[in-house]
This record gives C-alpha cells, sequence and structure tokens, in this order.
C-alpha cells in the first residue's frame, strides 16, 4: 500500500531525519526518543532494538555456575539492558534503514490496523507463541484497544499459542463490537490517527492545522479494513465523482450519517473549535484516566460488549464498555474482581502528568505511558519500587527530588491503598 501514499510517507521520513540523525555520522536511540517525533516511530525504534538485544542475550554463553537466576542478578540485568537499549547507536544506514521500515509499517497499520496485525504477527506461519504476539504489540502505539483486549484474551484463557485463523476471527470481532458502538461523528474521528501521523510531518510543535483532512483514500482503505463496505464504496464513489483528494473530518462524519441512516439530507453536529484534550477523550490519540468519559458519548452506561469464539467453549468474552470506548488507556482493567488495584492511570491529574513527563522522562510520554503499564501489571509495592529504582537510574533522575518523591509516592498508593484506592466491587 506504501506507494499510494508515498508522498505522504516521505514527507514523515524527511521530517524524522531533520529532527533526528540530520548529517550526522550517529545518533543514540534516546536522542531519537527525545525528538519531536511522532510516538508511533519512537515505539517502532525502541521495540525493535529490545527486539535486537533479545536476540544477541540468546546467543550468550552462561554457565550453570553463574546465579544467573537470582532475583538481584536479575533485576541489574534488567537495568544494564535498559541502558543498553537507550545508548544503542544507529549509524546513517542502519537508521535510514529502520526509519523506512517503522514509518510504512506504522502507517499500514493506521490505515489498515487488522490486515497489519495478522501480517506483521504471523508472517508465513500458521501459529504464533503468545510471547510473540505480546512482543509485537509493542510496536502498535494507536487503537490500543487492539493490544489491550488481545493481551487480556490471552492471559484469561491461559493460551500459549494462538492460529492465524484464531487470531484473525478475535481480531475482526473486537472490530465489530468497537465499531458498533460509534455514532458517525466517532466513526470520522476514529481516522485521526491517521491525521496526525500526517501532520507530524508538517506540523510545528503545537501548532494546529486549518482543518483537518485526510487523504481520501486513507479513509476508503481504513474503513474496508473494518469491513464497512458500504461506507467505502461510498467514499470511492465521492472520490471518483467529485475528484476529492483530501477529505475533512466533518465531511467524512456527514458522508458516514447518510450513508447509515439511508438520508441524503442527513447532517451531523461536528465538535468545533474543542480543546485539544476535549477532542482527544473522543477517540483514542492518548490515553485518558479510567473514570473521566469522553464528552459526546452518553451518560448512561452502555451495557458490555461479549466477544463470541470457537476456541475452548462458548463462554463469551466480556469487555467492559470502557474497553470499547477509544481514549481510555485502562481499558480492561476495569473488569475486575474484589480486591483488583486500581489502574495508575486514573490516579494523575493532567497536570501531573505533564509535571513527570517532563521532569522524570525528558518530555517523552511514550515511556511514561509504558511504565505505568508495567506497573499496572505488578503484583505487589516491592516489585514496584524495584522498577522505579530502575526509573530513575535509567533517566538519570534524582530519586530525592520534589517530582520523584510525588511520583514514588502515587505509585506506592497503588499498592498500599486506603479503602478509597480499591477498585470498583471491592
Amino acid at each position: 500500500m506504501g506507494y499510494i501514499f508515498e508522498s505522504e510517507i516521505e514527507l514523515i521520513m524527511n521530517a524524522v531525519r531533520s529532527r533526528t540523525i540530520g548529517e550526522a555520522e550517529s545518533i543514540r536511540l534516546r536522542d531519537v526518543l527525545s525528538a519531536h517525533l511522532h510516538p508511533a516511530v519512537k515505539a517502532y525504534f525502541k521495540a525493535r532494538v529490545q527486539q535486537m538485544l533479545q536476540l544477541e542475550r540468546q546467543t550468550e554463553v552462561r554457565s550453570k555456575k553463574f546465579p544467573y537466576s537470582l532475583p538481584e542478578v536479575v533485576r541489574l540485568q534488567e537495568q544494564i539492558d535498559l541502558l543498553m537499549v537507550h545508548n544503542y547507536v544507529f549509524g546513517q544506514h542502519d537508521f535510514a534503514l529502520m526509519l523506512d521500515h517503522a514509518v510504512h509499517f506504522q502507517f499500514n497499520f493506521l490505515c489498515r490496523p487488522q490486515w497489519t496485525l495478522l501480517n506483521f504477527i504471523f508472517e508465513n506461519q500458521r501459529r504464533r507463541p503468545t510471547s510473540d504476539i505480546r512482543r509485537k504489540l509493542r510496536y502498535c502505539v494507536d487503537y490500543s484497544y487492539f493490544a489491550e483486549i488481545i493481551k487480556r484474551f490471552i492471559d484469561d484463557r491461559g493460551l500459549a499459542e494462538m492460529t492465524y485463523e484464531e487470531f484473525s476471527e478475535l481480531v475482526e470481532k473486537i472490530d465489530q463490537e468497537i465499531v458498533s458502538r460509534h455514532t458517525s461523528v466517532e466513526l470520522a474521528l476514529m481516522t485521526r490517527p491517521i491525521l496526525r501521523f500526517i501532520e507530524s510531518a508538517q506540523l510545528a510543535p503545537g501548532q494546529q492545522p486549518a482543518e483537518a483532512a485526510i487523504p481520501i483514500n486513507a479513509a476508503i482503505v481504513f474503513f474496508e479494513d473494518k469491513k464497512l463496505n458500504d461506507i467505502k464504496d461510498r467514499l470511492e464513489l465521492e472520490r471518483d465523482r467529485h475528484e476529492i483528494e483530501n477529505l475533512s473530518l466533518r465531511r467524512l462524519a456527514n458522508i458516514i450519517e447518510k450513508v447509515s441512516t439511508k438520508n441524503e439530507d442527513a447532517e451531523v453536529n461536528f465538535p468545533e473549535d474543542q480543546p485539544e484534550e476535549a477532542r482527544a477523550a473522543t477517540v483514542e490519540e492518548k490515553p485518558q484516566p479510567v473514570d473521566e468519559a469522553p464528552p459526546e458519548l452518553p451518560k448512561a452506561p452502555k451495557p458490555p460488549v461479549k466477544i463470541y469464539s470457537d476456541f475452548e467453549d462458548d463462554e463469551p468474552f466480556v469487555i467492559s464498555q470502557a474497553a470499547s470506548t477509544e481514549g481510555s488507556n485502562g481499558t480492561l482493567d476495569d473488569i475486575s474482581e474484589s480486591g483488583v488495584l486500581v489502574n495508575l492511570h486514573s490516579l494523575f491529574s493532567p497536570s501531573e502528568e505533564k509535571t513527570f513527563i517532563k521532569k522524570i522522562f525528558h518530555k517523552d510520554e511514550l515511556p511514561f505511558r509504558e511504565s505505568l503499564d508495567q506497573l499496572n501489571g505488578m503484583a505487589d509495592w516491592k516489585e514496584a519500587s524495584q522498577y522505579l529504582q530502575q526509573i530513575y537510574i535509567t533517566n538519570d533522575v534524582d530519586p530525592f527530588s520534589e517530582e520523584a518523591i510525588l511520583f514514588t509516592d502515587k505509585v506506592q498508593r497503588r499498592f498500599l491503598p486506603g479503602e478509597d484506592f480499591k477498585s470498583e466491587g471491592s
């Protein structure tokens, strides 16, 4: 599909090069991660370097006489690996090759996520270990409901591997259920990650476009991937009839409304001049706290999503409404039993998030979100406190600074909470 959007892809690659390696002979990964780049590009670079280090570790010759499995040794090795990853050095050729792969992959994923996930994860194989699936999901930042629900599905069923057919069925049903719970406006806004990726090459930090518009071919591919062929066909008709190259999100929402209602006079109330935080909450651009509902969705809770599968039995896999609404990074943590700890993403105010991202994570939101995800998966404060030490060492942060103390305190309250910090049902 790359050749269809080659001009957009080339612009993004040129922007990344100018903001990172430029004419220099080499660049470290940590400098790439601190540059003004789209988070999806950073995620690809980091995941790829992590994979390379993992492959290199597998070739190491280790004597059984050394206690590599000791918890203290494991923790030190994890700290070393973090430093190794962040200080990985790219030469010009290596950087150019990985950049080409990163931008093409992310453009494919943004335009047709189902197709990309299947082909990227399974390649030419008919089955994959779930450990490989988890690892490859690191490359995918946007449409986070896919990764969250897939990982929860694997955990709940205790799967060691999945076949191509099983994974395909799951991904398609996830998308069907998500799409069925969105209005025409929300469906149009679901394409915003495509827009943001293209804009990352064109706009300076903080600059906003006059009107949000995406290539109409990208919208056609996007809705074809979601099996919404009525919308896809109508977009092709509009493109050919009116020779449209770019489509505003407002017009896209109106087209979807006309198709879904079969009323050519139908129009939608499109959100205008909303602050970025409100627009981001409508669909998935940034992870939002689980207790903040998207403003355009009705306040009354919708019934939970049920995804039926033929894997092991006929019991449906239940996903809460929060999981089916883009914009909530705590998607599956709302499915909780008594005593489940609260999702860390819900414990930080927007101002606190900005402070921690700036002071602890060097203005890079991606590792901040990744760290919260890692901490959410931990069972006790001892493990979490050791992980926080790794963060401070890696990022060269004074653990006794005001920001680090506040961050540590916030995380500690998840593991050593009062009654008001337990999830609902506790």
